[in-house]
């Protein structure tokens, strides 16, 4: 029996131990690689989308996401003073129809469950390992690392987020140059606080919208609510993922306050009870061609499955062949490509809409949000068209 496949994956944030979780079922090896010397406490959270945990569900972590985290029950969407501009119990619903709720959750807490899914699986983590370069080869791909560590393997998978060194290595060696993330324009303040009355029921997950301003706040358990900021300004703010220390939070949540002055009073209920704060700029990068591009669940369902332990073995080997960008990853590129840059382009449409500047697009913005929860079914359409990926749920009897 021919050893199994060894494959570098770039990041141990959320991607790449899920990649390493699944590539190991189908009989590859994986080895994971981290920048920072030990994974500890790092952002603020993450919404996980019903998608998102049918996924986690096949790692092993979506229950004990659902447990720690206080699943959704409903959308609220207001003007900065409180005003009801719309709102939905269709979350109520995604649980039966998609199999997993939306739910929130501290982004610590979910990349140490990841972490764990790894070591409990035997599969390594290398933690202090900050990728240099890349070689690529005919039938292999060399990984040049700090401190002049080397490693070779069959194939080399980058998860290494905004900034990540894979993607420039990969494009530098077909000579493409690119620079640094792109400043939107736009800063994010986070925080996670102790849930403010007014917010315990229903469990939503709630939007406040102003001048060049925009608020969410969502629970990730019982007890804590997630918040984020959003605001338009000049000056860039680096991506240092550096929380305030504790001597710097009464003067952030001072400025803070002062921001919101004007906007429900519950804003600042909950900035003041803030136990952690941070603020971030938003960076974004050129869309890339499929020739490019790579993606983490359908990218482990293109490489074919080698964990039989029968004579099939060779033969799933031998169908790696000796180009797998011809053979696995141009074209799983090209069917994937396009859906994600739809919900990218997307993404960016909803950030710019969230932030409008000026009191005539304010008024437009509003308008939309409005007529958007106006149409339930047109709602719930949208909403499918996200959920029912990556693969279908089957749904239980009623």
């Amino acid at each position: 029996m021919s050893p199994a496949p060894t494959v570098l994956i770039i990041g141990c944030g959320v991607a790449g131990p899920v990649l390493g979780n699944l590539l190991i079922q189908k009989g590859y090896h994986p080895i994971v690689f981290e920048k920072v010397s030990e994974l500890g406490d790092a952002g603020a959270s993450l919404m996980l989308m019903s998608n998102g945990l049918k996924v986690l569900e096949l790692v092993g972590v979506a229950d004990n996401i659902t447990t720690e985290s206080y699943p959704i029950q409903r959308f609220i969407d207001s003007t900065s003073d409180g005003k009801l501009l719309g709102s939905s119990d269709l979350p109520s619903t995604f649980k039966d129809k998609y199999g997993h709720p939306l739910a929130g959750i501290k982004r610590t807490s979910i990349n140490l469950m990841l972490k764990k899914t790894l070591l409990d699986r035997d599969i390594e983590v290398r933690e202090g390992w900050e990728l240099l370069d890349i070689e690529e080869k005919k039938d292999s791909v060399t990984a040049y690392f700090n401190h002049e560590r080397v490693v070779t393997a069959s194939f080399l998978i980058g998860c290494d987020g905004i900034k990540s060194a894979s993607r420039s290595a990969l494009l530098r060696s077909k000579g493409i140059a690119e620079g640094l993330p792109s400043y939107t324009g736009l800063t994010q303040t986070a925080g996670i606080s102790k849930v403010p009355d007014s917010l315990l029921t229903p469990a939503a997950m709630r939007n406040w919208y102003g001048d060049g301003t925009h608020v969410i706040a969502y629970p990730i358990s019982k007890t804590h609510i997630s918040w984020a900021i959003t605001r338009r300004e000049t000056n860039e703010a680096a991506e240092t993922w550096r929380p305030y220390r504790q001597e710097e939070l009464p003067e952030q949540k001072s400025q803070l306050c002062k921001l919101l002055q004007g906007w429900n009073s519950v804003l600042r209920d909950m900035i003041n009870a803030s136990e952690r704060v941070i603020k971030f700029g938003l960076f974004d990068r050129q869309e890339l061609e499929p020739s490019q591009w790579e993606d983490c669940f359908h990218l482990s369902q293109a490489l074919p499955d080698l964990a039989s332990v029968d004579t099939r073995f060779e033969k799933a080997v031998a169908a790696l062949g000796s180009s797998l960008s011809d053979a696995i990853f141009k074209p799983y590129a090209e069917k994937r490509q396009p859906r994600t840059s739809h919900l990218v382009r997307g993404a960016r449409a909803v950030g710019e809409q969230r932030t409008a500047s000026g009191e005539e697009a304010c008024a437009l913005r509003d308008e939309l949000i409005t007529e958007k929860f106006a149409d339930e079914a047109l709602l719930a359409s949208r909403m499918d068209e996200l959920l029912r990926e990556p693969f279908q749920h089957t749904q239980s009897p009623a």
